[in-house]
């Protein structure tokens, strides 16, 4: 796939580019390293309260009228309970080890979790998904995964259609760039690098974060 070499070509430059921009700290990061334990521990009957102040600071949530909506806390966190089974079993896959039986188990999770009010689900849901199980998901939005992707911002709203679509992300984009043994190392560096490199808390967040780069890269060199 021609973005997954653009990224490993690019990958440093990226990289850069994602840190040399303004990103954001406060709440957002904050609650993103605790949901992650990378804070201290965090017990599984307190992660998703942290989760869900994740999408908030990331701007998931907006009063008024107008803007992306979550539901209540309650149900949000009665859906991930549900959903134990299968997380237990998907947080000891990886990339490299996905099989059909892992796949159906992340579109159970995928399709059960209640976080968004608003009729869309697979950007809610992926953020979601990313802090739950880090190590097989990265989160996507419309600005920057789909835009670089897909050259669109567009989201059917149908549960199963979304599921295909992140499906397809996955297993097409973010699973062959982190199974690349050169990025494996060079991503763990960054990882390692905490102090200077914050956001780099997980080998798919780092992809993400590459792909921010690269489309912050393009927003200055387009006239």
């Amino acid at each position: 796939m021609p973005k997954v070499r653009d990224i490993l070509q690019n990958g440093h430059t990226y990289h850069e580019e994602y840190y040399a921009a303004e990103t954001f700290g406060g709440p957002s990061l904050h609650f993103h390293q605790r949901a992650l334990g990378l804070r201290g521990e965090v017990s599984e009957s307190l992660k998703p309260e942290l989760i869900y102040a994740v999408l908030s600071s990331w701007g998931m949530h907006r009063m008024g009228k107008g803007g992306p909506k979550m539901n209540a806390f309650d149900r949000f966190a009665n859906s991930v309970k549900l959903m134990s089974d299968d997380l237990e079993t998907l947080r000891l896959c990886s990339p490299a080890s996905m099989t059909m039986e892992s796949w159906s188990r992340l579109k159970r999770v995928f399709e059960g979790i209640q976080v968004m009010a608003s009729g869309t689900s697979l950007v809610g849901n992926s953020k979601v998904m990313a802090h739950l199980l880090p190590n097989i998901v990265s989160p996507i939005d419309r600005e920057y995964t789909l835009e670089f992707l897909f050259g669109n911002k567009n989201i059917q709203n149908d549960l199963n259609e979304e599921w295909l679509l992140m499906r397809k992300i996955l297993e097409e984009f973010f699973h062959p760039i982190v199974n690349d043994r050169a990025f494996q190392r060079t991503a763990a560096l960054w990882i390692s690098s905490q102090t200077r490199y914050p956001w780099d808390t997980s080998i798919l967040k780092v992809a993400d974060n590459l792909v921010i780069g690269a489309m912050k890269q393009r927003v200055k060199r387009t006239p």
